[in-house]
């Protein structure tokens, strides 16, 4: 019995083997990212120690201590812009694959970067929108946590600048052909 030949498919190349200027632009996002997700992280334990302390304080103290939420509240928000961020550059995005799954090839290429275009808009009114509500609130403290109520609004900032790095990564990549090395690598 014959078995049919099937071309196996062309490896691609990772972006982490890119030498030059490219290569070190790749390093770059890639150790932004995972700084990001680190940061993410450790956001997330901050987190969960404010609610913890919250917990203890509201049912075995029986005095809850007023900055914990206001804490935990803040750090959501960087946690989720950071995470936001990284999960642009490691094409862990909502999207529209089954749709495309279809398409030819050339056709996919082309959607891939259309979304990623469209991702760089949204990014740059997130970070136009973000600075401005930041810079407005900067003299306003915040009424649980001695911080400038303008810390609230900086992620979105941040975050959409993180967004249109990694986006514009994305777009490079793909139109070498090159495979974007996940940031938990």
């Amino acid at each position: 019995m014959d078995m049919p030949l099937t071309v196996p498919p062309v490896p691609r190349i990772k972006t982490s083997e890119v030498t030059g200027t490219l290569g070190a632009y790749f390093r770059f996002n890639a150790k932004l990212s995972k700084l990001c997700l680190q940061l993410a992280v450790a956001g997330l334990m901050v987190i969960l120690v404010a609610v913890l302390i919250q917990i203890y304080g509201r049912y075995v103290l029986n005095d809850s201590p007023t900055w914990t939420e206001i804490l935990a509240l803040v750090l959501v928000l960087y946690v989720t812009c950071l995470a936001a961020a990284v999960g642009v550059r490691d094409g862990r995005h909502i999207g529209m694959e089954s749709l495309l799954t279809f398409a030819p090839e050339r056709v996919r290429h082309a959607a891939e970067i259309v979304v990623y275009v469209g991702m760089i808009v949204f990014a740059l009114f997130m970070t136009w929108g973000g600075a401005i509500l930041s810079w407005e609130m900067i003299e306003y403290v915040n009424p649980g946590l001695p911080i400038s109520q303008g810390w609230t609004y900086l992620p979105l900032a941040l975050g959409g600048i993180l967004i249109v790095l990694f986006a514009i990564e994305r777009i490079v990549a793909r139109v070498l052909n090159l495979e974007v090395v996940p940031s938990w690598h």
